[in-house]
Order: C-alpha cells, then sequence, then structure tokens
C-alpha cells in the first residue's frame, strides 16, 4: 500500500488586494496551510507530496515566498513532485533560478518519472505542455505496480472544452490523476480510473469550497484508489450557511443596531459568507446596506449583502412628507392605471429623505 498526498493552486504570494485590510493576515494563513499539507502529510503516513501546478501566484513573487517553500518542502524530508501551473509557468518559474533540495522533484515537461522506492511511476504533466498529453497519459504495461499521473489543467466546464478530456482519463489506465487548477476539491472519476482535483489548501477567492482540503490518496495494485478530504485551511462558513450563503430573516428587528448586534455574532475573522436578507424591514429608520456592510466588513474575512428583503411602507412624518403623500393620492386617482408607480415613488423618496441609499 502506498499513500500520497496531494494539493495543488497553493498561490504562494498572492496579493489578495479584494481582502484590503485584512491581505496580509490572510497571506499568513496561506503560509500555515502549506506548512499544515506537509504536517498532515507526515501524520497520514503519505510518502509522497503532489504539488498539481501554481505552487505560486506568479512568476515574480518576492523570493522570501521562494525561500519559504524551499525550507518547508525541505524539513518534511518526504519526496515531493512539484509541476507548473498556469499561474508559475515552466518557462518562468520561480524554482528554475535556484537550488532544489535533494527531495524535491521539479518537472518542466511532460515525462515519466520513476520512484522505484516506492514501486511507482508518476506521469508529470505540467500546464503549456498539453500538446504531449494525451500520448503520456497510459499505463506502461511493463512499469511500475504502481502508476499515476500529476497534471495541471482544466476538464470541460459550461461552454468550454477544457485543457483535459475525460476520454484521455477514462481509457489511461492508471491508478490514480492528480489534478490541478480548479480551486475546489472535485472528483472527476473516469470508468476505473480514480481522478481529482485537490483544490486549494486555503481560501484563494471566496467562491470556492470551505473549509480547505488536501487530498489523502491510498494506493494498493489492482485496486481502486481510495481518497480521503483532510481539512487544511482555517476560513469557513458560518453555522447554517450553504455553499457560503446564508439567509436572515430581518423582519423581527425594531432598528439596524440590533440586527447588526446579532449579524456580528456569526462572523469571526476567518468567516467568508454572503448574506441574503429576506423578510420585511419595519423598523422606522431605512436600513441601508452599503452602511451594513461597511459596520460588517471589519468583523470578518470576506462578506457579501444581497438585498432580497420588502420595505415596510413608510408613513408621512412631516408637513412636507404629507404634502408629498397627498400629491401622490391625486395622481393616483387621476391615473388609475399608473397608482402603483406613483406610490412606488412616493416610498422612494420618503426613504431617502430620511437618509436611505439606493
Amino acid at each position: 500500500m502506498l499513500r500520497i498526498a496531494h494539493t495543488a493552486d497553493v498561490h504562494l504570494g498572492r496579493a489578495f488586494s479584494y481582502l484590503g485590510e485584512a491581505a496580509q493576515r490572510h497571506q499568513e494563513r496561506l503560509k500555515r496551510a502549506f506548512r499544515r499539507v506537509f504536517a498532515e502529510a507526515q501524520a497520514q503516513g503519505c510518502q509522497l507530496v503532489l504539488i498539481a501546478g501554481d505552487l505560486f501566484d506568479s512568476p515574480r513573487v518576492g523570493r522570501h515566498w521562494v525561500e519559504f517553500a524551499l525550507s518547508t518542502i525541505a524539513e518534511s524530508r518526504l519526496p515531493v513532485i512539484v509541476i507548473p501551473g498556469n499561474h508559475d509557468p515552466a518557462e518562468r518559474h520561480p524554482f528554475r533560478e535556484v537550488s532544489l533540495p535533494s527531495n524535491l522533484h521539479f518537472v518542466l515537461q511532460t515525462t515519466r518519472l520513476p520512484l522505484s522506492d516506492l514501486d511507482l511511476e508518476v506521469v508529470a504533466c505540467p500546464a503549456g505542455d498539453e500538446a504531449r498529453w494525451q500520448t503520456a497519459l497510459r499505463r506502461d504495461s511493463g512499469g511500475a505496480p504502481l502508476q499515476i499521473a500529476v497534471m495541471h489543467g482544466s476538464m470541460p466546464s459550461a461552454g468550454g472544452q477544457g485543457t483535459i478530456r475525460p476520454e484521455w482519463v477514462r481509457t489511461c489506465m492508471l491508478d490514480y490523476v492528480a489534478l490541478g487548477d480548479w480551486h475546489s476539491p472535485q472528483d472527476w472519476t473516469q470508468g476505473h480510473t480514480v481522478c481529482y482535483y485537490s483544490g486549494a489548501p486555503e481560501m484563494i477567492m471566496p467562491r470556492q469550497q470551505l473549509p480547505a482540503v488536501m487530498l489523502v490518496v491510498e494506493l494498493v495494485a489492482k485496486q481502486l484508489a481510495q481518497v480521503a478530504k483532510v481539512p487544511i485551511g482555517e476560513t469557513h462558513y458560518p453555522e447554517g450557511a450553504i455553499n457560503g450563503a446564508l439567509d436572515w430573516d430581518i423582519s423581527p428587528y425594531d432598528g439596524v443596531q440590533s440586527l447588526l448586534s446579532d449579524l456580528r455574532a456569526l462572523l469571526t475573522p476567518e468567516t467568508v459568507v454572503s448574506l441574503r436578507l429576506t423578510g420585511r424591514w419595519q423598523a422606522k429608520e431605512p436600513l441601508n446596506l452599503q452602511v451594513l456592510e461597511e459596520n460588517l466588513q471589519p468583523s470578518c474575512l470576506w462578506l457579501e449583502l444581497e438585498s432580497a428583503y420588502q420595505p415596510e411602507p413608510l408613513p408621512p412624518e412631516t408637513p412636507f412628507e404629507r404634502l408629498l403623500m397627498e400629491l401622490t393620492r391625486t395622481r393616483a386617482e387621476r391615473e388609475p392605471d399608473r397608482a402603483s408607480f406613483y406610490h412606488e415613488a412616493a416610498q422612494t423618496a420618503l426613504y431617502l429623505l430620511r437618509g436611505g441609499r439606493l
């Protein structure tokens, strides 16, 4: 039996500019996640680590990111295979300009890599070398008892062809195909060939599945590979969220502060959430989504607010507002076919007069 740790799309050196002031803290999370991959690989008894491309976010990452990656790999003492991805392409990969530790196999072009100590052959298929993938992706009848592939590319998605064809995987007869490029884990098993995207080990973009994981793959000759997801990332959805989205009924609230208090209780510095506000807003003060988001964002990593609620009709409170409503009623009576338009316009005017924003 052979156990392999599979990860990809680490994106070391990513700026995370969309996270604002939280960007630097998230870069540190990324480092911790990368270290955790190797700690978990050792704890799970893995004998090899696969990094299926996009270890770095770009070829121009700072030298300290490269040194961090190399030292983490070297300290693990596990054999590690790294292939280039589309973000860190072969011709400009940061590893080309440095001395590599002895346990790191850095593969620049499509090739078969024998690891005789593990009774294993690895078909490495880096991004940018797609023309050679199809012929390389096959089992060698005279090769090692265990044969796998590591690739960086896309399976066909809605409206797209992808750089990898599922039929290549289905007919290759390999024991496992380790994919990189997509940030969420996905099973692309074809026939008897087990095939997975590992996803990124920490959040790269907020739409990916959380918490982020690595894969531990158990290989036994002539048996289907067994794949287990091991949580690695620190970022997470709030309790009750489905794929990061959470509906929140605002009907019971009598003011913005009580709503803010309850929403803040959901959030931590590691929380990622898309909040959909539902129900009817019955408080007198307008509910301003921009102000709400500005107040909540410091309590979490990433937040999106969606308006799906219905405002309570606002009654006139000042002489000017009463005059406005009287004019609205007059117009509505004269033009009954446009009555709903006039009432909606009047409510919008009251909302804006009281400090609301559209």
